[in-house]
C-alpha cells in the first residue's frame, strides 16, 4: 500500500511539474512536438492502472503503441490523421526521445518483477501450444516471430523532480526523428541505448553499428575532410546476424542520428550540403546533397 501511494504521489508530482516545470532545460524542451502530451498520458495512465511491474517498484506501463497513441489529445491525432501507419511506425519514435531524456525507461526481462515474467512466460507456453503448434516452427518462433514479440513493452516512469537529462533533447527532434542503437551507444554508452531499445520484445537482431567504426570513420574524415554516402559505407557495416548489407535510408539514418544527437558537432564534424564547403574541396557530388565534412572547410 505504501509503495502505491508513494507512486501516485510521484505521478502527481510528474503531472503538476508537465504544467509548470520548474526546470528550464525541462520547461524548453517540452516545446518538442507531441513530447509533454505524451508524457501527461503516460502518467495518467499509471495512474489509473497502479501497475508497478518495475523490479525496483517504479510505476509501469505497458500499452501497444496503438492504443497510446488513441489517449493522445484529438488535436494532436487530427495533425496526422493522413498517415495511416503513423500510430505504429512513426509514433513510437517519441516515446524513444522520452527514453533518451530519462523521462521514462524501456524494461527488458532482467528488470521487471517475477510475478510479471512468470505471467507472462505462462502466457507464451500457453500460446505456443494451442492448436498443437498451429503458426508454430521448430526453433520455438510463430508465424508472428519469436514468442515474446507478442508481448507489450514495459516502461517504468522516473520521476521528473529528479534530475534527468532533458539536455539531451535537440529542439530539432520531433515524431520522425529516428533514433538508433548504434548511434546513441556512440554518442553516450550501451547503458543509455539499452534503456531505449532493450525491451521485453525487442529484436536483438537488428542490425547496427559499433562505436569503433564511427571513430574509424572521423579517423579518416580528418584526413580527406569530406565523405559521401558512399564513402561512408566502407566504415559503418551493419553488424547483424543475417550479415547483409542495408540500404541507403539505413545509412542516412545512422548519419542523421549522430548528428541530431550532437556527436558530429562535438567531433568537428557536420552533415550537411555540399556547396557549404570550401571550393578547393572537390568530391563527386552535387551542390544540394548532403555530405559529411569537416568543419574547417566550411565557406
Amino acid at each position: 500500500m505504501k509503495n502505491t501511494i508513494t507512486s501516485a504521489t510521484m505521478l502527481d508530482t510528474n503531472l503538476e511539474l508537465l504544467k509548470r516545470p520548474t526546470d528550464k532545460v525541462m520547461r524548453n524542451k517540452m516545446n518538442i512536438p507531441g513530447l509533454k502530451a505524451l508524457l501527461k498520458v503516460i502518467n495518467k495512465v499509471a495512474k489509473s492502472t497502479g501497475e508497478h511491474e518495475a523490479l525496483d517498484g517504479r510505476p509501469t506501463i505497458s500499452v501497444n503503441m496503438d492504443v497510446l497513441y488513441n489517449l493522445m489529445p484529438a488535436s494532436y491525432q487530427k495533425k496526422h490523421a493522413d498517415d495511416s501507419t503513423f500510430a505504429t511506425r512513426t509514433f513510437p519514435n517519441l516515446l524513444r526521445i522520452a527514453c533518451l531524456a530519462g523521462a521514462i525507461q524501456l524494461l527488458d526481462w532482467t528488470q521487471i518483477s517475477k510475478d510479471a515474467r512468470d505471467a507472462r512466460y505462462k502466457l507464451a507456453m500457453a500460446s505456443m501450444s494451442k492448436g498443437k503448434g498451429k503458426g508454430k516452427k521448430k526453433n520455438g518462433t510463430t508465424t508472428n516471430g519469436h514468442w515474446y514479440m507478442q508481448y507489450k513493452n514495459v516502461y517504468a516512469i522516473n520521476n521528473f523532480s529528479q534530475p534527468l537529462h532533458w539536455e539531451r533533447l535537440s529542439y530539432k527532434m520531433n515524431e520522425r526523428t529516428k533514433l538508433t542503437y548504434g548511434a546513441v551507444a556512440t554518442t553516450y554508452d550501451l547503458e543509455v541505448a539499452a534503456d531505449i531499445f532493450a525491451g521485453v520484445n525487442s529484436d536483438h537482431a537488428v542490425a547496427t553499428m559499433t562505436e569503433n567504426q564511427v571513430g574509424q570513420l572521423i579517423t579518416h574524415l580528418s584526413k580527406v575532410k569530406v565523405m559521401t554516402l558512399d564513402n561512408v559505407k566502407k566504415f559503418i557495416r551493419p553488424s547483424a546476424k543475417d550479415n547483409k548489407d542495408r540500404g541507403n535510408d539505413w545509412y542516412r539514418n545512422q548519419l542523421n542520428c549522430l548528428d541530431i544527437l550532437g556527436y558530429f558537432k562535438a567531433n568537428g564534424v557536420a552533415y550537411d550540403m555540399y556547396c557549404k564547403c570550401s571550393d578547393y574541396v572537390e568530391i563527386d557530388a552535387k551542390p544540394n546533397q548532403r555530405v559529411l565534412y569537416m568543419l574547417d572547410v566550411i565557406k
